[in-house]
């Protein structure tokens, strides 16, 4: 793009004095074409210069997916973005005003330039340039950092500024040696910004409704209005740092599933809420988590049935850490707690006496728990597809849910009314369904106070249940969450992912 556009210090001088007495700007409304004419050096723009300025600024580290379009953009010597034959477009005033929002709501002004362009953009508009802020330099660091920005707010509103599928899938290993594989803590389908719509917005730049699109990308979920509302209204430091967590949760763009009945599952705060949206009532209840050892991830997934009286393969990963090295050989140990050992290749039960930890740990046997009184998934599981095998289950130890720390699983979520929950879930709970349901772990049937007596030496009733459709089911993490009856609630960060995202928030 070669052009070039002179200015008359002379003539500028003479703007400015004539105007001195009515004390305003008399420059405002200069365009860099009314001095086509006049060729002073300090006031002549050029394009290779500018474009100098630009290749200097590309060699800023890239902190986001945006930046590194950003660079690839100028690189090609593109079609300058912002620049015009009157100065910086006006779509700049615009994208100010929305990043000084962004900016309320707890994002870094720094990371936007926002300080920087508009001292720029006065520079430009007043013709304030000087030999530390020559006309070229001002003009390429300002249209260079305008899209930088532009492209930064676009795909973080849109997308989020952290991308939780990074971060939190790169934390800890599954064990202590270097090339061990990291454990994956977030399975949840979430968008994130790729080179279509990064085009689109540079074409939006070019030709399209700017306004319409920035209202297209912002955050579709309530909740993040929510949160910002209280952002700028709270006074409380800690409640603010927490909204700007929470937040830039709120942006991540996830599957929603059209159904009126779902599960979410908040794992900072250690409970469970089923709604039913066609109805005003909710069932909540508290719930057991991974400890911080075992985190339980966060996934979507639809829950298709629900066990009744289960029996409990212990996963793989128990038998190897806890059974084997402590336990192998002791009968009584597997006696106490009703473990069975199996040979998963005849289905033979072998007796634990025979059973060395070295068998244990080759992953040719497995232990199973007896179903019943004692079995640590209780009498129903709830389950649902996902890669870790874990899913939502009674227990067997109902002080757990008044401990205030309820981390304390390998994983799978125990939860406080599995029983209400069965029901909750059912799309028409039909009296012989539901004392089914009651029968299965003991209790009398509906209209009769009479209780169940299983006789001496007859098994359990083992039975499935399923729901049709299945429900939605969200795990998820989410340290301050509107009160359904109004108010906040704010939770303890247990897995200690507060400080992670803060800190990615204030570096991205």
């Amino acid at each position: 793009m070669g052009f070039s556009r002179f200015f008359n210090l002379f003539l500028f001088g003479l703007i400015i004095i004539s105007c001195h007495e009515e004390k305003r700007n008399a420059n405002i409304n200069i365009q860099l074409d009314d001095f086509a004419d006049w060729n002073i050096r300090e006031y002549s723009l050029s394009s290779r210069k500018i474009r100098h300025e630009i290749d200097s600024l590309r060699l800023l580290p890239l902190k986001m997916y945006a930046d590194e379009h950003t660079r690839k953009y100028y690189a090609s010597s593109a079609p300058f973005l912002w620049i015009t034959r009157s100065g910086i477009d006006e779509k700049a005033d615009t994208l100010l005003t929305y990043l000084q929002k962004a900016s309320l709501a707890g994002l870094r002004e720094s990371n936007f330039y926002i300080s920087e362009l508009q001292t720029n953009l006065r520079r430009i508009r007043q013709l304030d340039f000087d030999t530390e802020n020559n006309i070229n330099s001002v003009f390429g660091r300002t249209e260079f950092l305008l899209t930088k920005a532009y492209l930064r707010y676009v795909c973080g509103q849109r997308f989020g500024y952290v991308q939780p599928n990074y971060i939190f899938n790169r934390l800890e290993q599954t064990d202590t040696t270097k090339k061990a594989p990291f454990r994956r803590l977030y399975d949840t389908e979430t968008e994130s910004a790729n080179q279509e719509f990064i085009h689109k917005a540079l074409s939006i730049l070019k030709d399209g409704n700017f306004t319409d699109f920035f209202r297209d990308i912002q955050p579709d979920n309530p909740l993040y209005y929510q949160l910002t509302n209280l952002c700028l209204q709270t006074q409380n430091p800690e409640t603010r740092r927490k909204a700007i967590i929470n937040i830039e949760r709120s942006r991540w763009r996830t599957p929603r599933a059209a159904h009126d009945k779902y599960v979410w599952v908040n794992l900072a705060a250690a409970k469970l809420y089923a709604v039913d949206e066609k109805k005003p009532e909710y069932l909540d209840m508290k719930i057991c988590i991974g400890s911080p050892k075992s985190k339980t991830p966060m996934l979507q997934s639809r829950i298709e049935r629900v066990d009744m009286n289960p029996y409990w393969n212990i996963p793989y990963s128990i038998v190897k850490k806890e059974i084997a090295p402590r336990h192998a050989g002791n009968e009584a140990y597997f006696s106490r707690n009703r473990y069975r050992i199996f040979s998963k290749e005849t289905g033979e039960e072998l007796p634990p006496a025979a059973v060395t930890a070295d068998m244990l740990t080759s992953g040719r046997y497995r232990v199973r728990q007896d179903n019943g009184e004692g079995n640590s998934l209780g009498r129903l599981i709830f389950r649902f597809p996902n890669n870790f095998s874990i899913y939502l289950h009674d227990t067997n130890n109902k002080q757990a849910f008044k401990r205030t720390n309820r981390a304390i699983s390998h994983g799978c979520i125990r939860i406080e009314k599995p029983l209400e929950l069965a029901v909750f879930l059912l799309d028409t709970p039909e009296e012989k369904t539901v004392n089914r349901l009651r029968e299965a772990i003991g209790l009398p049937p509906l209209n009769s106070s009479i209780p169940i007596e299983k006789k001496e030496g007859e098994p359990l009733k083992v039975g499935i249940q399923r729901f049709d459709p299945s429900i939605p089911v969200v795990i998820d993490y989410y340290t301050l969450y509107p009160k359904p009856d109004g108010g906040w609630e704010e939770s303890p960060d247990p897995y200690g992912y507060d400080e992670i995202l803060l800190k990615k928030l204030e570096a991205f």
